[in-house]
């Protein structure tokens, strides 16, 4: 092997070392921190709904081990997102967890959108009455005519 040859295989070699080291920075599982729950009381919806999702859109990252910014949180249901029944379930504790709401699952899976779980998550943890609040315990759930109801 000459001389040329022999800087040619080695450029090479390092180039697929440095995607290595990106597909390794990528792959870290960053830590979400929750939104504080007295402040998302206190905030108008406007503030809450931008806070919550910056939240949703951390906790999908980490959850599919992509950047927050890539995250189409409006076009895209969530299965095309990726989330499926494991990661999903995942998401769902760690949400409920953080926000003290029950999420379901099944309604979750089945979203037209990232959105559609930040925009009840905010109706229910704010002070405003909402259609996404119960007595007691919040519950995540899409209005009916979201979720095709079956035959």
């Amino acid at each position: 092997m000459d001389q040329t040859t022999q800087s040619w295989v080695f450029d090479d070699l390092e180039d697929e070392l440095d995607d290595l080291d990106y597909e390794f920075e990528r792959d870290q599982v960053v830590e979400v921190i929750p939104p504080s729950l007295p402040h998302l009381a206190s905030a108008g919806l406007a503030e809450r709904t931008r806070i919550i999702d910056a939240y949703v859109r951390g906790e999908l990252a980490r959850v599919l081990r992509v950047s927050p910014e890539s995250i189409d949180t409006v076009g895209r249901p969530m299965n095309s997102l990726g989330i499926g029944s494991i990661n999903g379930l995942e998401l769902q504790r760690r949400m409920e967890a953080a926000l003290g709401v029950d999420v379901n699952l099944n309604r979750l899976l089945r979203a037209n959108s990232a959105a559609e779980l930040v925009e009840c998550l905010a109706g229910q943890l704010g002070p405003e009455d909402s259609p996404h609040k119960h007595a007691g315990r919040a519950e995540y759930h899409l209005v009916a005519h979201d979720i095709p109801s079956p035959t």
